[in-house]
């Protein structure tokens, strides 16, 4: 009976036994079939791979039998992308994982057709049946690698920053104190944000208005109040045109409204009317104002006076006809030829030079007919592309004889290639060249009329854009920090989620940074235009302003800065810290000095030589002293004397006409100062500009 009872309770456990190998083998297939379905390859290895599922196959392109027993090395080629060695690398990584901590790093593979691709591997110790293991996940990353590597760093701060979240939520007892002072902070900055927008809108320097969608003004900075001539506490609430209205405003219409029909913003140039009734000349950027939900509830328009810039255009106007004029009527003979000296231009003044009218001329077909055979070399004028001043003696048409001044230069106008310019210096040659030389000077004084126009122009279409950046950054970061509580909640409800490719848990940190820099970079430009127009405008005849060396040098370096940074890389500033103050005019000193520093960058062979500045008060002589001190070539003694004497230039085959020095020496002495040059030839030049100190004010 007992036998009986054993045999049936062994069965049993057989069975048992059978049934649990059964479900074990169901659940070692289930496993192998979603080890095997796992896109990443994953394999088991101790100093060699012991097993690996499908996908390590594929993304090695191997059997398992190329794979079993093999060492991770002979996957791979010799050495890393960081220089290491292949094998004694995966034995450090294989070793740190096997003693419990993972590993993760990318890794440049081998497979077994012998291309080479970039993988992601992930290693981690585990224990099978008392065995130690380390089971290798790998990853094909070769496709997006590059997006991967940029923004593998950021990942991986945000990965312990979220960890240090998480463990700070997870260990906080009071998770709602935490919440409260983070909503603080975050209308503190709220608060600090509408504080800074309120600071720039006030210090804008175009005039801005704020209106309802009745056109009730909500807001004006104190820049509109100037243009306008109205004060905020007078026109608070009235409608914007009934304060200033623009030409073509028809009661009760506005016409930055009909203007932004079908649009958000709209720039348009009218004229309005200031609180005398005076006609204003504006330019005007309106700009629909919106709630979060994207949905109009007012406007922002902003207001320049372009009077100014009306003035300086039919300036740039009558500039250009006297050029047009000035060019037409040049005596000089001008030709644009061929390789081959066939005319393609001859000009009117041909006649006056040679005696050939521009029909006659024509029918000689080839300038060596005027110039002769051969009168420039070819192979130089390949070379330099340019040849200028050479002397040819020829005959008119008369058989009179003429010295001509030739120029020959490669040009690409038209069919032409070559550009020959013939000037008639038989007569009075030293009166001619005189002559020559004070025309220079008016095309000179032409052309600074004409950039002082240009840079005017140029600056305010600058800030046209620019104030619109400002501004309309300054509104995405306060409709930014106006939705990041809500995303800040979605974010706590849902966990990360993507804007614009971006993780939000990034972009929180991130973007107010963008504005700030976007911000930052206007700033910028606006402080560089605004000295460039400071520099181009017509400078006062005052002669009685304080002025201080260091702001005015500060001034000069804003325009220098891009010459300077070509010109070296050793350049200083020192400044006096007294402060040097005299008695002039502050632009007519602010051109003598940017003459100077030009003439220092200009004679610096390579940027190894150094520039310094030195502003500093000289007690002894009671005088305040710029002091220039260059590594550049130097001055002979015998130019030394003669620096400052009209249309004197050491640089006249790059374009110097003598005059920047000659014009600022003028400019010292009506300061009562004086301009001093000490040289060596080949180690550089000091210049020291000395002007009477005025005593500081008390």
């Amino acid at each position: 009976m007992g036998t009986a009872v054993e045999t049936a309770s062994h069965e049993e456990v057989v069975k048992s036994q059978q049934t649990r190998i059964a479900e074990l083998e169901s659940e070692l297939d289930t496993y192998k079939g979603v080890l095997n379905a796992m896109s990443d390859g994953v394999l088991i290895l101790q100093d060699t791979f012991f097993d690996c599922n499908n996908s390590a196959c594929r993304i090695w392109k191997a059997d398992k039998g190329q794979i079993l027993g093999h060492s991770p090395a002979e996957f791979a080629p010799p050495t890393q992308p960081n220089g290491r060695n292949s094998r004694i690398m995966a034995q450090e990584k294989i070793k740190a994982a096997s003693k419990g901590t993972p590993q993760h790093f990318f890794w440049k593979d081998r497979r077994g057709d012998g291309t080479l691709i970039d993988t992601e591997v992930f290693l981690k110790a585990v224990t099978i049946n008392d065995e130690k293991y380390v089971v290798a996940t790998i990853r094909d990353i070769t496709d997006n690698l590059v997006r991967e590597q940029k923004s593998q760093l950021l990942f991986d701060r945000m990965e312990k920053i979220i960890e240090a979240r998480t463990e700070e939520l997870k260990s906080s007892e009071n998770a709602l104190q935490d919440e409260r002072s983070y909503r603080t902070k975050v209308e503190e900055d709220l608060e600090r944000a509408d504080n800074e927008l309120n600071q720039v809108f006030e210090t804008s320097t175009e005039g801005l208005i704020v209106t309802d969608n009745k056109k009730n003004i909500l807001k004006i900075n104190r820049a509109f109040s100037e243009l306008s001539g109205h004060e905020f506490k007078d026109i608070k609430n009235k409608k914007c045109f009934e304060v200033f209205p623009c030409r073509g405003c028809k009661q009760p219409g506005c016409m930055a409204v009909s203007k932004m029909m079908g649009s958000d913003s709209a720039d348009y140039e009218t004229d309005c009317l200031d609180a005398s009734g005076q006609r204003v000349a504006c330019s005007l950027t309106a700009t629909k104002l919106k709630d979060s939900e994207g949905t109009p509830i007012g406007m922002v328009v902003g207001y320049r006076n372009i009077t100014d810039y009306r003035q300086w255009v039919e300036a740039l106007r009558y500039s250009e006809a006297l050029h047009r004029i000035t060019l037409t009527s040049i005596s000089d003979a001008v030709f644009i030829t061929d390789d081959n000296g066939h005319f393609v231009y001859i000009s009117p003044s041909v006649e006056t030079v040679f005696g050939y009218t521009e029909m006659e001329v024509q029918w000689f077909d080839n300038i060596s007919a005027l110039l002769g055979d051969d009168f420039f070399d070819q192979k130089a004028l390949d070379a330099q592309r340019e040849i200028r001043n050479l002397e040819l003696s020829v005959r008119d048409k008369r058989g009179r004889q003429h010295e001509l001044m030739v120029n020959v230069k490669k040009v690409s106008i038209q069919n032409g290639t070559l550009l020959i310019t013939c000037r008639d210096i038989t007569e009075k040659r030293e009166a001619e060249h005189e002559a020559q030389l004070k025309h220079e000077q008016l095309v000179q004084a032409g052309k600074m009329v004409s950039l002082g126009i240009l840079v005017s122009g140029v600056a305010h279409e600058v800030n046209n854009p620019n104030n619109y950046i400002m501004l309309n950054s300054q509104l995405l970061s306060r409709m930014w920090s106006g939705v990041s509580p809500i995303l800040e909640r979605y974010y706590g409800e849902n966990g990360d989620f993507n804007l614009a490719g971006l993780k939000y848990s990034h972009a929180r940190e991130r973007v107010p940074q963008l504005f700030k820099n976007v911000l930052d970079g206007s700033e910028r430009i606006k402080h560089i235009v605004k000295d460039l127009k400071d520099y181009a405008r017509s400078d006062s005849t005052d002669m009685d302003q304080p002025v201080y060396l260091n702001s005015v040098l500060k001034h000069s370096l804003n325009l220098l800065t891009n010459q300077i940074r070509k010109s070296t890389d050793h350049f200083e500033v020192r400044y006096d810290h007294d402060r040097p103050v005299v008695r002039g005019n502050f632009q007519r000193i602010e051109q003598v000095i940017i003459n100077l520093v030009q003439n220092s960058c200009e004679a610096l062979p390579d940027k190894t030589c150094s520039i310094i500045l030195t502003t500093r008060s000289n007690k002894e002589t009671d005088t305040a002293e710029f002091i220039v001190d260059d590594e550049g070539v130097g001055i002979s003694k015998a130019d030394l004397p003669h620096l400052t004497d009209p249309f004197f230039t050491t640089k006249r085959d790059i374009g110097g006409t003598g005059l920047g020095l000659s014009v600022s020496h003028k400019i010292v002495r009506e300061h009562d100062g004086s301009l001093d040059f000490q040289s060596h030839p080949g180690k550089g030049t000091r210049a020291i500009l000395s002007l009477p100190a005025m005593a500081h004010s008390s």
